[in-house]
């Protein structure tokens, strides 16, 4: 694939460079980010491919002319401006850039305040903490918390989403949302639209009230009552303030003015059905304007859902089946499920291998489930968009073929990715279709989007060209003819972590070990462990985090990798054996 200028002007420029930086494939500001070459033009027109306009509309060969970051023209007899990049898109399939309902994208993980942890341990009264201490944020602004740089920005780029409504992250209030493009250099590039959202979720505080779920609604249920008086007070006050004495201001309460005015609604993160019940519950109470995000027991609720009648962002997380290195691991699986007794017996220890065969082919149905749920929200007639907080970026166009294969429709599912999610978020003129007068965002692909042997080429952000490049091949862990690799022993680990290095211990012996630190002291076992080559993996299920997962590349007695902690990112790990087997 080359691209082409016809700009006499470009042409001019290009030569004036120096010959190592002029040969070069221009690649949008990405490549003057990496490369110092300036842009030349904001014009691309990507020609002879197919075009995907929107679920169910497509132009089987066609251009589409972008400039200045929106789509100026498309059709299958576009002219080509001459001062247009030219990227030949033969064999090549374009898609509107996918939108995040919700997302921490570009707000890194805050590193742990010692200074707070010792004023929560003197705080005179638990029961009514400073509103900090509490969770209680609601007047952060997301926008004062990106940043450009963070990893997750470009890790979803890759996958190809353009925009994301971003949170901030926290406990019951954590702040207000903005939506947000994945590209940019400093926090007011990437702004799209600020003050889209207030953001709810039940996480108790630690240690103080609220420190339950259920304290956690009583809380929202007083503050909002709270505010609204305030609201009366300062708008009686602004009608007429002779004689009456200024109302205080507070900054947690005047978070919630505009979501009594109705001008700014609620996203509440929910995980299990439980908290949708009470959420919902919650809202017709109150009568503030909603909007549900996780949901991944969502098909517990139907007919609760399709009553509210509220957007929904799906989370894009799905449940992993563990290792099993038994003749039930090469199973599917429906193969599992299938092999599920509802009333099986154990009468004996004899009896043991067919309730373990049992257990494995029940949580593979309770699996299932959750692969089927965007296919049951679809069929139920809801229209959602997705979530990608607390997804793995690696694994989403994976799963969304995992939601495919149990019974979403692939128009559902680009639709959930790019119009639905964009009508949700109040922003369908501008985005989630192909069309004249839309942003310039784009996803451009080897072959159709949700085919396994499909990757992804290029990906435009309101007209900024990002060329996605295979990750390069891990290189080989040892020469030809050395010993195989081996993890069995005990390893001295630090995680470097936002909060500093934590020193961690594992223990493998065979295909089993343990993990443990100083930040989490007892001693977890090890899931998923393998040994592929020197390429070691492993996860554990910690309380705090949930699943974590590890990726270590073994040389000798010496390890080095990451560790994926949901909500805090990839974090490095490097590893030394301090005893094992013999060498």
């Amino acid at each position: 694939m080359r691209l082409r200028c016809f700009a006499l002007t470009g042409f001019l420029l290009l030569v004036a460079l120096p010959l190592e930086l002029s040969a070069q494939q221009p690649s949008g500001q990405q490549a003057s980010n990496q490369n110092d070459i300036p842009t030349i033009t904001r014009t691309y027109a990507i020609t002879n491919a197919r075009i995907v306009v929107a679920p169910g509309q497509e132009i089987p060969r066609g251009t589409v002319v972008l400039r200045n970051g929106v789509i100026e023209a498309v059709g299958p007899d576009v002219p080509v401006p001459t001062d247009a990049w030219v990227l030949e898109g033969d064999s090549l399939m374009v898609y509107a850039g996918f939108i995040d309902g919700l997302s921490h994208a570009g707000v890194p993980a805050p590193r742990r305040d010692e200074n707070q942890q010792e004023e929560r341990r003197r705080v005179q009264n638990p029961g009514d903490p400073p509103p900090e201490l509490a969770g209680l944020t609601p007047e952060r602004d997301v926008r004062t918390l990106l940043k450009p740089d963070d990893a997750s920005v470009e890790k979803l780029r890759r996958v190809g989403f353009t925009m994301a409504h971003v949170v901030p992250r926290g406990r019951m209030l954590p702040g207000q949302g903005a939506l947000i493009f994945l590209r940019g250099q400093t926090p007011a590039e990437m702004v799209y639209r600020g003050e889209m959202s207030l953001f709810a979720q039940l996480e108790p505080a630690q240690g103080v009230y609220p420190a339950t779920d259920m304290a956690v609604l009583a809380r929202f249920r007083q503050l909002y009552r709270e505010a609204a008086r305030r609201r009366q007070h300062a708008t009686l006050y602004a009608g007429d303030p002779r004689g009456l004495e200024p109302p205080p201001y507070d900054p947690v309460h005047a978070a919630f003015f505009p979501v009594l005015e109705k001008r700014l609604p609620v996203f509440f993160y929910t995980e299990d059905a439980l908290d949708i019940h009470r959420v919902l519950a919650l809202q017709q109470q109150l009568d503030f304007p909603l909007r549900l995000a996780g949901l991944a027991q969502s098909f517990d609720v139907l007919e609760k859902l399709k009553q509210a009648n509220i957007p929904l962002f799906l989370t894009l997380d799905l449940p992993e089946a563990p290792k099993d290195t038994s003749k039930l691991g090469k199973l599917s699986d429906d193969s599992l499920a299938a092999r599920y007794h509802t009333y099986l017996h154990v009468s004996s220890y004899r009896d043991v291998p067919a309730e373990i065969e049992n257990l494995k082919a029940r949580q593979a149905k309770e699996r299932i489930k959750y692969y089927e749920t965007a296919a049951r929200l679809h069929e139920a007639g809801l229209r959602f968009g997705f979530s990608t907080r607390d997804a793995d970026p690696d694994k989403i166009l994976g799963n969304l073929r995992t939601m495919i294969k149990y019974g979403l429709p692939e128009e559902a599912a680009l639709a959930a990715l790019t119009i639905d999610a964009a009508r949700l978020l109040g922003i369908e003129r501008a985005a989630g279709t192909v069309e004249v007068g839309k942003l310039a965002n784009l996803v451009v692909t080897t072959g159709p989007l949700f085919d396994e042997k499909t990757r992804i080429r290029y990906v435009f952000v309101a007209g900024e060209l990002f060329e996605i490049k295979e990750p390069a091949r891990r290189p080989r862990a040892r020469e030809e003819g050395a010993p195989p690799a081996r993890a069995d022993g005990t390893w001295s680990c630090t995680v470097d972590s936002p909060e500093g290095a934590i020193d961690t211990t594992l223990r493998i012996e065979g295909q089993s070990g343990t993990l443990s630190s100083s930040a989490i002291p007892q001693q977890l076992p090890l899931e998923n462990l393998t040994l592929e080559g020197a390429q070691l993996s492993f996860s554990v299920t910690t309380n705090a985090y949930g699943r974590v997962e590890a990726r270590l590349t073994l040389s000798g007695d010496a390890a080095e990798g990451t560790i994926d902690v949901p909500g805090v990112g990839a974090l490095p790990m490097r590893c030394t054996r301090t005893s094992g087997p013999e060498r």
